[in-house]
């Protein structure tokens, strides 16, 4: 009897050592799942943040137009009002037992988030877009069509054209704008309206804005530039350029224009058109970066009309405006072609005969 009692006290221990054992084999595996699970985190919250920190660099060093578009991950277990793009900052905010860390990276230029940046967790597509002066993470809360504005119209004339504004994301915004032009009293430019709220849907989701010009009789026969500044309630700014080209009405001896703008973005609409001797054509850029553009104007056997290639500086905002005298040269095709460090774009254009 003794001998079974020591036996199954025996039996007891070992369970007991076994037991303790096992919870000890447990909690040590709990706690390096969680460390793993944690590093894990972390680790996709520091390739989110670096991700999206050197394409908005590539494209803000490429310049206005630019687009990089960026697989992310907003790891399990992240505050979602951490989660966030600011001024010079892109900051992911991770969640443990112990509290809050905040993976984050500056960025040397101004950042904005977009409409559609997300939040909470799971793997997205994200635009990442150079702006003039910053970097767009996410889309645009309002799109503006159309983003460049080119008006031509003679002397003492008045003469409108039409900018719709869209609200592309999911809350109102409140769009405030402005006008940079320094030819009032030789060319007027005015707005029907300056302020106004977009709401995602309903009647209010476009609203089209007048925008007219008044020439004069002592108005000189020249293109002007300026821009239409455009503020919002969100973070994000735009820049619409506006030129007015002042056109004679006598022919052949009035002058002409014809633009042509040339963007870094190859998916930007590049207009053709046919113009008449001695007419002058005026060539616009938009869209490139502060510096020297390389310009070539060829003929319909490739080589290069008197004078080209030349260059041009786009300045801060990325636009250049030059002129060209077709006169001397034959009727027929010519391609003016663009090129700032290897990013090129092209248009064709036509010189006919006189009326």
């Amino acid at each position: 009897m003794a001998s079974r009692g020591q036996e199954a006290t025996e039996l007891i221990v070992l369970l007991a050592m076994i037991t303790v054992a096992g919870l000890v084999i447990y909690s040590t595996s709990q706690t390096n799942l969680a460390q793993f699970q944690r590093t894990l985190i972390i680790s996709q919250a520091k390739a989110t943040v670096n991700d999206l920190s050197s394409a908005a660099s590539e494209v803000y060093s490429e310049g206005a137009g630019a687009m990089r578009k960026v697989y992310i991950t907003i790891p399990e277990g992240v505050d979602s009002s951490g989660v966030y793009v600011n001024n010079t900052m892109i900051n992911v905010r991770v969640l443990s037992s112990s509290g809050t860390t905040d993976i984050n990276t500056q960025t040397s230029m101004r950042v904005v988030q977009g409409a559609d940046f997300p939040t909470t967790p799971g793997s997205y597509w994200v635009y990442v877009t150079a702006k003039q002066g910053y970097v767009l993470i996410g889309r645009s809360y309002v799109s503006i069509n159309p983003s460049s504005l080119s008006i031509s119209m003679p002397q003492s004339n008045s003469t409108s054209s039409v900018i719709s504004f869209t609200d592309i994301g999911t809350f109102p915004v409140a769009v405030i704008l402005s006008t940079q032009w320094s030819y009032g009293g030789t060319v007027d430019v005015t707005l029907d309206t300056t302020y106004f709220v977009l709401f995602p849907s309903g009647t209010q989701n476009t609203i089209n804005v007048l925008v007219t010009a008044q020439t004069y009789s002592n108005t000189s026969l020249k293109s002007y530039s300026g821009s239409i500044l455009v503020n919002t309630n969100t973070t994000e700014t735009y820049t619409i350029n506006l030129n007015v080209n002042v056109i004679g009405t006598q022919v052949p001896t009035g002058v002409s224009y014809i633009v042509v703008d040339t963007f870094r973005n190859s998916s930007y609409f590049t207009p053709s058109t046919n113009f008449t001797l001695p007419r002058i054509v005026n060539i616009n850029g938009s869209g490139w970066t502060a510096g020297a553009v390389t310009l070539n104007i060829t003929n319909s056997s490739g080589s290069s009309v008197s004078g080209y290639p030349t260059t041009v500086q786009a300045n801060q905002s990325g636009y250049f405006n030059t002129t060209w005298n077709p006169s001397g040269n034959p009727l027929g095709n010519y391609t003016l072609g663009a090129n700032q460090s290897g990013t090129t774009n092209s248009t064709s254009f036509n010189i006919t005969a006189c009326p």
